[in-house]
């Protein structure tokens, strides 16, 4: 498993900072409480930072309550996004079963680099990589917080497709028909990937309907804010927005 990836080794942040950081890590791992305390009170390691990366997720999601249609969660990665989605509709549209998550990752790092991209020892092919198997136990984390929210005896439902995306998209499409989409998240960063599984969720997406994009604006990785000016930029009505919470993370709506 490639360990080579930006939350363990970038950090805008003071050494002050990282070693409040560390001991947060070393509290929680000792926390002298029972496994159901420990749990109900995770708000006492969680940081500003990631609260507000929850807090953008929330605020997309909110948005496509009263739509029809599947979440969408390219590039996965450990897949918090799709969880916090799952425990965001039980929170929201309880009685809304119909609301599926689709998680698309190779769970073996990226894939797809190329001569349009700018990879780096932070971003290149493998990086990211999960081990195997872990698509089976995001799979399982999955139906534990369906089984555990409203509707719990509807489980099942949400689907997590190990593979490249410029394959396993479009191939999830063809084999049904009948999905639409209301919000996909957009962690790819390689500019084929996006712009190929880009083409065929905006097919899909309903109007009103959202697409996430986790770094459109940053510098260092390139591939989705060239494959928006390049592709849907001018060419599709949209408005495009930031997050009041987390400024990295910006959407599009169709229109």
């Amino acid at each position: 498993m490639n360990e080579q990836h930006e939350s363990t080794r970038l950090s805008y942040s003071s050494a002050e900072a990282l070693e409040s950081r560390a001991e947060l890590f070393r509290l929680l791992k000792d926390y002298p409480g029972v496994e159901e305390e420990t749990e109900r009170s995770l708000g006492l390691f969680l940081r500003a930072s990631l609260l507000a990366r929850i807090f953008g997720i929330r605020e997309l999601y909110e948005e496509i309550v009263m739509l029809p249609g599947i979440v969408v969660d390219l590039g996965t990665w450990r897949g918090q996004t799709a969880v916090l989605c799952e425990n965001l509709r039980a929170i929201f549209e309880p009685l809304h079963f119909n609301r599926r998550i689709v998680c698309f990752d190779t769970f073996a790092g990226y894939r797809g680099f190329s001569e349009k991209d700018r990879p780096t020892d932070l971003h290149q092919d493998g990086t990211y990589d999960v081990g195997q198997g872990y698509a089976g136990l995001l799979e399982r984390l999955l139906i534990l917080h369906e089984q555990g929210n409203a509707m719990g005896h509807n489980y099942g439902k949400h689907r997590v497709i190990a593979g490249d995306c410029r394959t396993t998209v479009p191939q999830f499409f063809e084999q049904h028909p009948n999905e639409i989409v209301a919000l996909a998240f957009f962690d790819l960063n390689c500019y084929e990937p996006t712009r190929t599984s880009l083409e065929t969720v905006f097919q899909r997406l309903v109007p009103g309907g959202i697409i996430a994009f986790w770094q459109l604006t940053r510098d260092a990785i390139a591939a989705e804010g060239t494959v928006y000016a390049n592709e849907v930029l001018n060419r599709h009505a949209h408005r495009l927005q930031r997050s009041r919470f987390y400024p990295g993370l910006c959407y599009l709506k169709k229109t």
